[in-house]
């Protein structure tokens, strides 16, 4: 009996609180937010003075961008919801203890406070070797852990959402991260690789949103996805909001952070259109997948506007030209056809050929071509609004590879036709700077008609005819009529 009491009386059961799964806060005492300390100091930052911290003063951030991908180079950048700031410390990798969710705390005393190009930096000493420009310098790597002391991890991080035009604010949402909608690459940064890969040198691309405000993304040769392509669709991107001197730049985590995959839209044309039906396809990407080595189309609708007008006859009476918010192509049908400009169409693209005709790129070039019954009219009356440009934008974005504007309508402003005489055959118009054909067929309902004398505005549709004997006729216009030329 006595042993039994003894056994039962040792018998207990302890119950021990866990650690929590993201870590425990040293809960040091926080005095000062980075929007106090910035105004504090921006005077004589604004006078590229370089600031002293000598206070007792503590933040507490939370990392919001790292090193992880390599668009960052020891540099952290953290945001304590008043205000962001980049941090220099002389670390590489420092991801493994200081990851994006991890809150820190920063004890400021001793560190130093300026300006890079216009940039706010945090810093562990004054580099005055440029003499008349002294410079922050990167935290010791050995000293890091005297300011630096680490919170816990795993925290959320929700990037603000802005527009371009508010990034004119530079001072408030510099070094912060931000998301911004209904964007997409220029056409001459779509689907081109970051930054310079080979060489290692960092690239600026550029962004645009619906009016025509543009944003550079500045990328380092040095991050892990730098001979990735850019976006070719239209949507979200999310970045580290940065400035160099008057230039707004984007500083991309990692290409995860993107949601690019809505269908282009035409500046000026907002808001931006909504993403594609299921089971269609933007015609862009149906260009891209002729570019990768597809040579028959997926198993895809298109739809979009007819912009030629088969009526006029200066087309193929089996060709049209049709164009959605992402560009436009030309479709090349089995007999003639009978739809007309303004058309809203449904076109079976599934198992049809693609196929360049003297570099116009066509579904249906080849034998066999498309039926006439593949294409079913949704709606007609629709308008598409030409891209308002200059006849050097044109040519660079018809270059014989990846072609945007290709078989979209267009608009040349304050051009002259040189040479006078009908429309007839090839005509050259010019801007003053730069000349572009007009061609017409001979049997065009309009061909006979005189071309104008005065200065006028020309819509046509961009298009490709390309051979070895006559290189330089490959960029043309082709007009529906003679109310194309106002």
């Amino acid at each position: 009996m006595a042993v039994l009491l003894i056994a039962f009386g040792s018998c207990r059961k302890d119950e021990f609180d866990e650690p929590p799964s993201n870590g425990v806060d040293p809960g040091l005492t926080v005095n000062m937010k980075l929007d106090s300390l910035k105004k504090k100091y921006l005077p004589q930052m604004s006078a590229n003075q370089i600031v002293t911290i000598t206070e007792d003063w503590v933040i507490k951030g939370l990392v919001v961008a790292d090193d992880k991908s390599g668009n960052l180079y020891k540099t952290i950048i953290i945001d304590d919801g008043s205000a962001g700031i980049a941090i220099r410390i002389d670390i590489s990798n420092y991801n493994t203890t200081y990851p994006v969710g991890r809150q820190v705390y920063v004890k400021l005393k001793g560190l130093f406070m300026g300006t890079y190009a216009d940039l706010v930096q945090l810093g562990g000493y004054i580099d005055s070797t440029s003499g008349s420009s002294p410079s922050v310098e990167a935290i010791p790597a050995s000293l890091v852990t005297n300011h630096f002391v680490a919170g816990t991890w795993g925290n959320p991080v929700v990037p603000y959402t802005v527009t371009i035009a508010e990034l004119n604010n530079t001072y408030k949402w510099q070094n912060r991260l931000v998301k911004i909608n209904d964007l997409q690459f220029q056409p001459s940064d779509t689907a081109e690789t970051w930054a310079d890969n080979v060489n290692l040198g960092s690239v600026n691309r550029y962004l645009e949103d619906c009016y025509f405000n543009d944003l550079i993304v500045r990328t380092s040769g040095y991050c892990n996805f730098a001979a990735q392509l850019t976006p070719k669709g239209s949507g979200s991107f999310v970045g580290v909001f940065s400035v160099y001197n008057s230039d707004k730049q984007m500083i991309l985590r990692d290409p995860s952070d993107l949601s690019m995959n809505n269908a282009r839209f035409i500046p000026g044309t907002c808001p931006p259109p909504p993403p594609p039906p299921t089971g269609y396809s933007d015609i862009s990407a149906v260009r891209a997948a002729y570019l990768s080595g597809n040579s028959v189309c997926d198993d895809v609708f298109i739809q979009g506007t007819v912009i030629s007008d088969v009526t006029s006859t200066n087309i193929n009476g089996r060709n049209l030209y049709i164009q959605d918010n992402s560009g436009g192509i030309v479709v090349r049908f089995d007999a003639n056809h009978s739809f007309q400009l303004g058309d809203s169409l449904k076109i079976i693209c599934a198992g049809q050929t693609l196929s360049e005709f003297n570099g116009l790129l066509q579904i249906g070039g080849t034998s066999p071509n498309v039926p006439v019954s593949f294409a079913t009219v949704l709606a007609s009356g629709k308008t598409v609004t030409p891209r308002i440009t200059t006849i050097a934008q044109l040519k660079a974005n018809l270059t014989g590879t990846n072609d945007p504007w290709e078989s979209t309508l267009v608009k040349l402003q304050n051009v002259t036709f040189i040479g006078g005489g009908t429309y007839a055959g090839s005509k050259l118009i010019t801007d003053g700077v730069d000349t572009i054909t007009i061609f017409t067929a001979t049997g065009a309902s309009f061909s006979g008609s005189n071309v104008p004398t005065t200065t006028v505005s020309v819509t046509g549709i961009l298009s490709d005819y390309s051979f070895a004997s006559a290189p330089n006729t490959r960029q043309q216009l082709v007009l529906r009529g003679t109310n194309d030329v106002q």
